[in-house]
């Protein structure tokens, strides 16, 4: 026998040792006879796959051991992380069905975009909650059937926040209501304080949950109380003096306010519809791309202006209407009407902001208290086809609101609140006459430190007393003589 034959006895000797699960020749024998049998075309290819497959279907060993079970707060874990991407993947689904007729949907805020200009004032709420946002508020345009939505901001609270959506709908027709009565402490929709409506959640995937409409009444309670929300719309306000409502209206009343005093918008971009049927509709005016301020007029206060109704001391926006209440009213209710509205007139729409607290305004000063300027980014100025552009960002910031900004790039603006719904005294001059702090204004979170008293007068040093020093120095006193002596 040869060296070559004794080697290849060798060789099948290995491959017919059988370590427990068969040996590498019948495993062999079995891939080769399932090869000619199914007779794959890409045999070479599938090899691993099959041999993997035979040596499984071959195996005796002992079994594996059983995969250990969850714990509850895990399978809690697991189930709510599951429940989290089902939501959004709610959100991420497109509002119409490919098979169905598409869904007409609003004008809906771009708020990526928005955010982008945000973020270089130093406001917003990251990436990923943006994005979330923004599908979120799609998701409600979607099913509201809303002429337009927009976010406008997030009202911080003790136990919980509120992110807010500010839509609008077609203005409602209401009849008159007389001076007094219930109806009359509601603004109709599209008018005043109930322009637009409003919805709030809490963020995540919780539902939006829309506020009724703003009262005069609860307007003029908020105005006299300090209260922090607590997160919970159905939660009670205690207060001082007595608020009519719960965290809801407080909420609504507050969100009419900072929407009255903060909302801007350039100057020229919007124009008084006269032909409408709701009284201060505002409309776009023809051409206003073109004719865009300019980027030094924007860093002013002279090129911006309010783009929301003035709430008198009434909580409305306007005095009742004398003349289509004739008949309704006696001749004594109308003429005190008329002399309220004499003494605190109605605002006109698109007034410069300028003028706001005007009477506080410092002699020196060239611009007045209630709003703060500052731009951001590159603030060149370059060529392009139709001109000049720039990348700068300009924010304006209230000081009587402490929260709201306005920041516009180019020719796009939008406005955001993000604040705990109260007013701050401590950045506005107090009254000059009384100089006390601005009426309704909330010192309770200063934003600008107090400032620095002069330092006191140092003490004059002098010695020590001594006690008995001074005894000794009394006895050494020159006595009277007795005459008699």
């Amino acid at each position: 026998m040869g060296t070559c034959d004794i080697a290849l006895e060798r060789v099948h000797a290995l491959l017919r040792v059988d370590a427990g699960n068969g040996s590498l020749y019948n495993h062999l024998v079995q891939l080769a006879r399932t090869l000619a049998e199914e007779k794959p075309k890409d045999a070479l290819e599938q090899v691993e796959a099959l041999s993997r497959r035979l040596k499984e279907s071959a195996f005796r060993g002992a079994p594996a051991p059983e995969e250990p079970e969850l714990s509850v707060a895990e399978k809690a874990a697991e189930d709510e992380s599951k429940k989290c991407a089902q939501s959004f993947m709610q959100l991420l689904r497109p509002p119409s069905d490919p098979t169905a007729a598409p869904k007409v949907l609003g004008v809906v805020q771009n708020y990526l975009e928005d955010a982008a200009i945000f973020e270089w004032a130093g406001v917003g709420f990251g990436k990923q909650e943006s994005y979330h946002l923004s599908m979120s508020l799609r998701k409600l345009a979607a099913d509201s059937g809303l002429e337009s939505l927009r976010l406008w901001g997030k009202v911080l609270g003790t136990g919980g926040d509120y992110y807010v959506a500010e839509g609008t709908l077609n203005a409602a027709e209401q009849a008159v209501a007389l001076p007094g009565s219930p109806d009359d402490d509601v603004e109709p929709r599209g008018q005043g304080a109930n322009r637009c409506i409003y919805w709030v959640t809490k963020g995540g995937f919780d539902p939006w949950v829309r506020l009724p409409h703003a009262r005069a009444s609860h307007v003029r309670a908020a105005r006299n109380i300090k209260h922090m929300m607590s997160g919970n719309l159905s939660s009670e306000v205690i207060s001082t003096p007595w608020f009519p409502g719960g965290e809801e209206q407080l909420l609504r009343a507050q969100i009419a306010r900072i929407t009255s005093t903060c909302t801007l918008a350039p100057k020229g971009w919007f124009e008084v519809d006269e032909e409408a049927p709701v009284k201060n509709t505002l409309r776009m005016v023809e051409g206003a791309a073109e004719a865009f301020p300019s980027p030094e007029e924007l860093a002013t206060q002279g090129g911006w202006v309010h783009a929301a109704p003035f709430l008198l001391s009434t909580g409305k926006s306007s005095w009742p209407d004398v003349d289509a209440l004739e008949g309704k009213i006696t001749e004594e209710q109308a003429e005190e009407i008329k002399a309220l509205a004499e003494n605190e007139p109605e605002k006109a729409m698109l007034e410069g902001i300028e003028a706001d607290l005007e009477e506080l305004k410092p002699e020196e000063a060239e611009t007045g208290p209630a709003w703060s300027i500052k731009n951001y980014g590159d603030e060149g100025v370059y060529s392009s086809g139709d001109g000049t552009a720039t990348l700068r960002v300009t924010a304006l910031r209230s000081m009587i609101w402490p929260g709201a900004v306005t920041a516009v790039k180019g020719t796009r603006f939008a406005n955001l609140y993000v604040g705990y719904g109260m007013k701050c005294g401590s950045l506005v001059g107090p009254e000059k006459e009384s100089g006390l702090p601005l009426r309704g204004t909330m010192p309770l979170m200063p934003l600008a430190p107090e400032d620095i008293m002069d330092e006191p007068v140092d003490l004059e040093e002098h010695e020590e007393p001594n006690p008995i020093q001074d005894e000794a120095e009394s006895d050494k006193g020159e006595l009277e003589e007795d005459p008699d002596q």
